[in-house]
């Protein structure tokens, strides 16, 4: 995708950062905090999770120094353009999205252009994490009054995906009530309770080892449980980082 196409399709977003000063001041903040992004080649199925090195300069240019990843080499070469995809989240909560062209992998690090213009998305739009082991979703199904209980596959402060090991008892556009997320915290588990969800999408067992995918969008949720749900999820992002030994 051609970076003018790209800036069309982030015209959605709420916010854009631009200009050199604050360009720079945003990266030294994610570098200082050591910030987790999600680094992909858009529309390949590359993807990895990694930090911001440092803002490095060469000359009279400016380049953004990343932490290398196992396959990225790989993945250069299958990828024309050498354009890559950022992700983050800001302390409050607030995903962030920006695009750079890769200049050169080192032997520790990636060298890619400073980026242009860094977009903040929608509020209602939340950057998703991997589950944990046991980590599940309890639901109520349309007109009745029997209970689900299902393995979650990833989930943010917006919605969740999780997989169902039998036909679903429910269509794209219902509202399922009474959804409970729990989520393992050591000895513990953290119930987010959510009063209603939508069904935004149904993926056939094909498409996922024999398990249906089933997606739901959050309804009704208090500002209370939304703000938990933000921090629980900035917290996570800070353990994914420990385990990578950073």
């Amino acid at each position: 995708m051609s970076a003018e196409r790209f800036e069309r399709a982030e015209e959605q977003y709420t916010e854009i950062i631009t200009g050199d000063k604050m360009i720079n001041t945003t990266l030294r903040s994610l570098i200082d905090s050591r910030t987790i992004c999600k680094m992909e080649f858009p529309r390949t199925r590359y993807s990895w999770i990694t930090i911001l090195l440092d803002v490095r300069n060469e000359g009279r240019s400016f380049y953004l120094l990343i932490d290398k990843v196992a396959g990225f080499e790989e993945a250069l070469i299958n990828s024309p353009g050498q354009e890559i995809s950022l992700e983050f989240m800001e302390k409050e909560g607030v995903p962030c999205r920006f695009r750079t062209r890769v200049i050169a992998p080192h032997n520790r690090e990636i060298w890619s252009e400073l980026p242009k213009v860094i977009y903040r998305i929608q509020r209602r739009q939340y950057f998703r994490i991997e589950a944990l082991l046991g980590t599940e979703i309890h639901f109520q199904l349309p007109s009745s009054k029997a209970k689900e209980k299902w393995k979650v596959k990833n989930y943010s402060a917006g919605g969740v995906a999780f997989f169902i090991e039998k036909d679903p008892k429910f269509s794209v556009g219902d509202i399922l009530s009474d959804v409970h997320l729990r989520v393992p915290a050591g000895n513990e588990l953290i119930e987010f309770r959510i009063p209603e969800v939508t069904v935004r999408r149904i993926e056939p067992p094909s498409l996922h080892g024999g398990r249906t995918l089933c997606a739901v969008e959050f309804q009704k949720v208090s500002k209370e449980t939304r703000d938990l749900l933000v921090s629980h999820v900035f917290k996570q992002q800070r353990v994914v980082i420990q385990k990578l030994g950073r």
